[in-house]
């Protein structure tokens, strides 16, 4: 690995670092902000709670940002033909029979899956991001405000999904990891 794919590996993992502290934040934290649509005082540590989501907010729209222009540039945001589809269904099939054999595929053996799991993460995160910033963009204590939250929050049970697969996925490459 030249110097060059050491920064860009290293760029890219403080980047995923950083994405994946702010949706934690944001879903750990949400349990407990108050929203500005509900009456109350501002000096709470619910409304400083909703001040910090939603600056982790934009924060991690910073990085979907920066992720999804990485992603234009090497040409595979969203990329999907039906070559494509094959090897995801394949990996799909391989990752299945490996899991239900003891082994999962190792990593690279799983790189187009990783990837469409990669972008519909993304994809995820820009639900947030997009109805966050359309809260933030109305005034966060308007009636229509409220209305977008409501929407802005139907993707929290994927979310909750896509982070519990992700690291239950990074734990079984951990703990069936055959390269040691």
């Amino acid at each position: 690995m030249n110097a060059q794919e050491t920064k860009s590996t290293l760029l890219r993992h403080v980047n995923h670092a950083l994405l994946a502290s702010m949706v934690v934040f944001q879903m750990i934290g949400s349990e407990w902000m108050t929203k500005p649509w509900r009456p109350g005082p501002d000096a709470t540590p619910g409304r400083l709670l909703f001040t910090l989501h939603e600056w982790a907010g934009l924060i991690a729209g910073v990085a979907l940002a920066f992720i999804a222009w990485q992603m234009f540039r090497r040409g595979t945001l969203l990329r999907i033909h039906g070559a494509m589809r094959a090897r995801l269904l394949a990996q799909c099939r391989a990752l299945i029979i490996g899991l239900l054999a003891g082994h999962p595929a190792r990593p690279g053996e799983t790189a187009a899956l990783a990837r469409f799991v990669q972008a519909l993460g993304l994809l995820l995160t820009a639900w947030f991001c997009l109805t966050g910033a359309a809260i933030w963009w109305v005034g966060a204590s308007t009636d229509l405000a409220h209305s977008i939250g409501e929407f802005h929050e139907f993707g929290l049970p994927l979310l909750y999904l896509y982070v519990g697969g992700h690291v239950g996925m990074a734990l079984l490459h951990r703990l069936f990891d055959r390269s040691h």
